[in-house]
């Protein structure tokens, strides 16, 4: 029984970036506002991912995936990590246990890969679309922003 808690307790460790994921993923989807933004100014992996939601519940797909190339990935993480959380959770109170779909290097892989997949569409937008096209655009009103108009009037011009 021993040698099960330790890779159990490792494999709760594996699914906790997925579930921080999928809350930072609910909080965007639901109209938070970007900590990323509103402190340093500069859009986050995540910025658009609201407005690409209203705009694929609208039917407009095309303009859903330019604001937010990543919308129908993010979308199922967000239905599978909780949903699997659940199910091992009721699993669990009825005395069964649901083991993780994926050994633990394919776990591995599958949480690399997107995090190299979200780190290149970021880049990539930033490159292409940074600081002039939504929602790409530079947050003047962010804590940085403020900061530096202040330093300017200061110091400067």
């Amino acid at each position: 029984m021993d040698k099960k808690e330790p890779g159990n307790k490792k494999r709760n460790w594996r699914v906790l970036p997925l579930f921080i994921i999928s809350i930072l993923l609910v909080l965007e989807l639901f109209g938070s506002a970007c900590f990323f933004s509103s402190v340093f100014g500069i859009p986050c992996a995540g910025c658009g991912s609201t407005r690409a939601l209203t705009l694929l519940l609208q039917g407009r797909f095309g303009e859903a995936i330019r604001m937010h190339p990543l919308i129908l990935v993010s979308l199922l993480l967000l239905i599978l990590v909780p949903g699997f959380a659940l199910v091992r959770f009721i699993a669990s109170k009825r005395g069964k246990d649901i083991p993780f779909p994926l050994s633990s290097k394919a776990s591995d892989i599958v949480m690399y890969s997107l995090a190299g997949l979200y780190l290149a569409v970021y880049i990539i937008r930033m490159i292409l679309f940074f600081p002039h096209t939504e929602p790409m655009c530079y947050n003047h009103n962010s804590v940085w922003g403020q900061i530096i108009a202040l330093f300017s009037k200061v110091f400067g011009r």
